[in-house]
């Protein structure tokens, strides 16, 4: 065992520095093949939502756009219903079933009832209309691997079908659905010690692990106990995702077949918006750049090229660990419209800071880099000091700034477009102002955003909702909306413009919203949205042919703008907000 763990601190050393000094020649392939031309999605018919892809100006960032190349920002939450989690309804199994069902018969017309034993509840088609009616056009939507392929090569179609349902019943709501290949400290099955840990160790809480399969979980026997207070520094967690990453035993072949199965399954929704390939991925023992750029990046590109069937890297042979300069075979797909939305390591979210070496990953042009935003929560200035107050904190030196400005340059380094895939803050005035900073700093930059969590079980819980409390009976949703967020998520924005350089900014206190634009005759509209919690007044100036304001049967506003030519307005005067959430 001592050889095996020196063994894998040597190769985490060489690793390294094999990206320094090396990574740069390794990708040649992505970078001198530059981007492949974008094929043009079919146009959507009547009542379905039309393709988006990544638009790429000569000048400026590359930006999400719609099938009339105007900028779209997406604006949702993420609901944990299809997470696969440890109920500990059997504290001597760590493999019990799932706990809600998994068969979309359960929730045809109806809603299984919610348990406290779950972290959250199940989502259901009522879920997807309140969302809608908040004002998001998107949802981002968690799935477990050890759902999908509870067994190595067979595959869980009713999960499939599940997944299926709910992208349904966002179609009907008119939002789009990023499916989110999930983790957590990589799974749940990474074991419980029942004896004492070792010193400096506590024996870890499964509830919260989540993602990988029990069989592809190798943990070469070491301890699953966490330390230092954080969830993802656990051996057993190190030593199964450092043997993802090198494929042990063919098991991030499996993975890549997995999310295979998805795509066809979703290859001709245009409902479906992409695929993020790997939620908050972990080194491992590996250290960054090595990380990101020897084995992160080049696994990304692998699924891309499994998908799209773009062929990027090298081919090389299957079933063991891959170099960084191979590709990956076509698994039959060929799906050229969807995004890929692209996490760097997890060290980028604790930092703020570029954890890699920001090269071109894919000729593929519909990618996105996606950030998780969680300043002075799990950046290293709060995980040194829990107890500081985030206005005085001498880190990010950016302030809140940092991660987006920074993120800019990475994203246009790999020609990709830029979202907030995951933001949020625990309950409180704290998490309030916390929050309010972050959607400033995606409305300067034009980032949109997926906000964490939608509901959540439990008084302390960071979602929308309050909760089913302890010692209660569980609710059928999730408690009441709470209004210190409605206050800040129920936001006046643009859904849609032709131009990518516009200035908005909304105000949380007083309601008030200000667009400023610029059009050509025969541009596309610009649409902004306001929810039913603005009731300020509507005005436009400028160079615009035609605006009008729809109102909309929830209570929300539309307003549509076509320009004329030249510079535009759009302003929602200051009026007191129609709240309706509980305190």
């Amino acid at each position: 065992m001592k050889a095996r763990r020196f063994a894998r601190a040597i190769g985490a050393v060489v690793v390294f520095l094999v990206a320094v000094f090396t990574y740069p020649g390794a990708v040649a392939t992505s970078v001198v093949i530059g981007l492949m031309p974008a094929p043009s999605a079919p146009p959507a018919p009547p009542g379905v939502l039309p393709w988006l892809h990544v638009e790429h100006p000569s000048l400026g960032q590359p930006y999400i756009a719609d099938d009339h190349g105007r900028m779209v920002l997406l604006h949702g939450a993420i609901p944990q219903g299809l997470i696969d989690f440890y109920s500990g309804a059997d504290p001597s199994r760590i493999d019990p079933p799932p706990y809600y069902p998994v068969d979309p018969a359960a929730y045809d017309g109806t809603c299984p009832e919610n348990s406290l034993t779950m972290p959250a509840p199940p989502l259901c088609q009522g879920d997807l209309a309140q969302m809608a009616a908040f004002g998001f056009n998107s949802l981002r939507l968690p799935l477990s691997w050890s759902l999908l392929e509870p067994e190595r090569g067979k595959f869980n179609r009713l999960y499939v079908d599940r997944v299926a349902q709910v992208v349904g019943w966002a179609r009907a709501a008119r939002m789009y659905v990023i499916i989110d290949m999930h983790q957590n400290a990589y799974s749940r099955f990474v074991g419980r010690v029942s004896s004492p840990p070792w010193p400096g160790g506590k024996v870890v809480d499964l509830r919260y692990y989540t993602g990988a399969p029990a069989w592809a979980t190798i943990t070469d026997g070491l301890p699953p106990e966490q330390y230092g207070g954080q969830r993802e520094l656990n051996p057993a967690g190190l030593e199964a995702n450092s043997n993802f990453w090198y494929d042990r035993s063919g098991i991030q072949d499996e993975y890549i077949a997995a999310i295979a199965v998805l795509a066809k399954r979703f290859k001709d929704d245009s409902t479906v918006v992409g695929y993020s390939p790997f939620n908050e991925p972990f080194p491992g023992w590996n250290l960054p750049p090595g990380f990101e750029d020897l084995l992160l990046f080049p696994f990304y590109r692998r699924v891309i090229d499994a998908i799209s069937g773009v062929r990027d890297g090298l081919p090389c042979w299957t079933g063991f660990y891959m170099p960084s300069v191979c590709g990956y075979r076509d698994l039959g797909v060929h799906d050229l419209h969807h995004l890929f939305f692209l996490e760097a390591g997890l060290l980028r979210e604790v930092t703020d800071f570029p954890t890699h070496l920001g090269l071109p990953v894919s000729s593929y042009p519909n990618l996105v880099l996606s950030l998780h935003a969680y300043t002075h929560q799990y950046t290293i200035d709060h995980l040194l000091n829990r107890n500081q107050n985030p206005d005085q904190a001498t880190y990010p030196w950016g302030g809140y700034d940092q991660s987006y400005a920074l993120g800019e340059r990475e994203a246009k380094a790999m020609k990709a477009a830029i979202f907030v895939s995951e933001f949020g803050f625990p309950p409180g005035d704290v998490g309030a102002h916390v929050i309010g900073s972050q959607l400033l700093e995606m409305e300067r930059h034009r980032v949109g955003f997926a906000f964490w969590t939608w509901k959540e079980n439990g008084g302390g819980n960071w979602s929308m909702f309050d909760g089913a409390k302890p010692n209660l009976s569980p609710e059928p949703s999730s408690g009441c909306l709470k209004v210190a967020l409605e206050r800040l998520l129920a936001r006046v924005y643009p859904l849609t413009s032709a131009d990518f350089n516009l200035t908005y900014g909304y105000n949380t206190d007083t309601g008030a919203f200000e667009l400023h634009a610029q059009g050509r005759s025969g541009d596309a509209p610009t649409q902004v949205y306001i929810p039913r919690e603005v009731i300020g007044k509507v005005t436009s100036s400028g160079g615009l042919t035609n605006e009008t304001v729809d109102s909309l049967a929830d209570g929300s506003r539309l307003v549509t703008a076509s320009p004329s030519g030249g510079s535009f307005s759009i302003t929602v005067a200051a009026a007191p907000l129609a709240l309706t959430g509980c305190p």
